[in-house]
């Protein structure tokens, strides 16, 4: 009975979640990726059958409120994780490798329904792929040109930020693919921390705790060969080394961010202070490049490793 109760109350929950982007617009984008959330606390709470069920009744009532194409979005983009993570947690894999086989299960997902979708229409897959980013890339250009439109600037600063809005059109058409992954990647450890919030002793996730967490050692001979790349390099390889970076940048940022969370342990600080220092440090330019060099140094520099005094 309980069980029942908590996969209707977090269908619903789920919908709710996903609606928000359509009601709301990019404002509520943040409140959007935790769309997964419920069903994957109830896939822990309650088992991963549970778990499943939550997304397949989500998945029902948005097909029956918003059709096909709502459905397809809401199960390659939340349904997956929100049921696939705590079945993989829950069989005893590591958190962080749950992440990356989840995220490589939604990227197979995509890239599947995209070649299904071309074939049905009979468009070509990258033509089709370079529309749908075109069409992301206006939408997102035009988002940022209104944010400043009714904003009172002198000529020389709407100048400037119209540049920066170019310029940005111009990177996320490099980019897409990488910042597309990292986004993804990114809600899927939002939705690990939430998950770790909310065990409360109820359950447990496997893997590391996060002050003790790294990446894998040989995976920042690929971030330095890439930004090499990037750096002397043109064309379709300099484009695929960038994309590369995009997406590993993000990890040695996390590595660098466990670093901090070590220290701020060690020394005991409060929860308050250690809040406010995460914030400072993931908002506050230019601490965010600072916290990456740090997760990149710490493969050589060992930084959490215990100092002995020097007699």
């Amino acid at each position: 009975m309980q069980r029942g109760l908590y996969i209707v109350l977090g269908a619903l929950a789920g919908y709710a979640l996903f609606g928000t982007y359509a009601a709301f617009g990019f404002a509520a984008v943040i409140v959007n990726l935790f769309t997964p959330l419920p069903a994957a606390f109830v896939g822990m709470r309650h088992g991963s059958a549970a778990g499943g069920m939550t997304v397949a009744l989500t998945l029902l009532v948005v097909l029956l409120t918003g059709g096909t194409a709502q459905g397809v979005i809401y199960l390659v983009q939340f349904g997956i994780p929100g049921a696939a993570l705590p079945w993989f947690l829950n069989r005893g894999m590591a958190w962080d490798k749950a992440v990356v086989v989840v995220l490589s299960v939604m990227v197979a997902a995509s890239v599947g329904g995209l070649l299904i979708f071309s074939v049905a229409t009979g468009e070509s897959p990258l033509a089709m792929t370079g529309s749908l980013i075109d069409k992301e890339i206006a939408q997102t250009t035009t988002v940022m040109q209104e944010m400043f439109a009714g904003t009172d600037l002198p000529v020389d600063q709407r100048e400037e930020i119209a540049r920066a809005v170019e310029n940005m059109a111009a990177f996320l058409q490099k980019a897409y693919p990488g910042i597309v992954m990292t986004v993804a990647g990114l809600m899927i450890l939002g939705l690990v921390l939430m998950l770790a919030l909310l065990a409360r002793g109820r359950y447990t996730l496997p893997g590391k705790n996060f002050p003790e967490w790294k990446a894998p050692e040989p995976l920042v001979w690929v971030l330095i060969l890439s930004g090499f790349t990037v750096a002397f390099a043109d064309g379709p390889l300099a484009a695929f080394a960038l994309n590369v970076l995009v997406v590993l940048l993000p990890v040695y940022f996390l590595q660098g961010l466990a670093v901090i969370d070590c220290f701020f342990r060690r020394k005991a600080f409060s929860p308050v202070i250690r809040t406010i220092g995460y914030l400072l440090v993931t908002l506050v330019n230019p601490l965010p490049m600072l916290v990456t060099g740090i997760g990149v140094f710490d493969l050589w520099a060992d930084f959490r490793k215990p100092r002995e005094p020097e007699s």
